[in-house]
């Protein structure tokens, strides 16, 4: 690997120790695990329909996943960026297909742990059992917090959670993708936006 992969190779391995402990040795294993991979904008991480038990580091660039409807219709659920892991926990805890896709927005550099490294993770080392429970956690309450704003919010509201949720993002992802996942129309958005920022 280039010193870049290396440096990125620490990022990784600081994010996953701050969420639990892990032994040198167990790092050693993943570093030799992972492999560098490039995506052009449009391309595809995850397919719908595709069983993909795989998990990518972002290394750089943008992701967004998103549901498709049978009229083809896309909506938006979250986006991801930079020292963030991505992956289809439904297809590898139930080993079955994707229900949403994850799509670059951006060119994407990635670090990926294949399907059968993590497959091969839980016979290794408890913490590694104890990473997928933080995981499991962390999309848990994502999870209940965005049923909470559709719930509870108004379109406007949501739009104010989405600007405190990415402030890193929100100039990188198009008002139409901004739109989908707030589940109001560009039109609604523009309108909202000029609410906010009357200037």
């Amino acid at each position: 690997m280039t010193q870049s992969d290396t440096a990125l190779l620490q990022e990784l391995t600081d994010l996953l120790r701050s969420l639990v402990d892990i032994p040198d040795e167990e790092m050693v294993w993943l570093r030799q695990a992972v492999k560098p991979c490039s995506f052009p904008a449009g391309d595809t991480l995850f397919r719908t329909g595709v069983q993909d038990g795989s998990v990518h580091f972002i290394c750089s660039g943008l992701v967004r996943y998103f549901y498709q409807t049978e009229e083809g219709l896309e909506r938006n659920h979250t986006f991801a960026g930079e020292k963030t892991l991505v992956a289809c926990l439904g297809s590898y805890i139930t080993d079955s297909p994707c229900r949403f896709s994850v799509e670059t927005l951006e060119p994407t550099r990635t670090l990926q742990i294949s399907a059968a490294a993590v497959m091969h993770m839980e016979q290794r080392h408890t913490c590694w059992i104890r990473l997928k429970l933080r995981l499991m956690e962390h999309v848990a309450l994502r999870k209940e917090q965005r049923e909470a704003d559709f719930l509870l919010t108004s379109a406007a509201g949501r739009y104010r959670l989405f600007l405190e949720m990415y402030p890193q993002l929100v100039q990188r992802i198009p008002q139409y993708h901004i739109a989908s996942f707030l589940g109001i129309t560009p039109v609604a958005l523009s309108r909202i936006r000029r609410r906010l920022n009357p200037g």
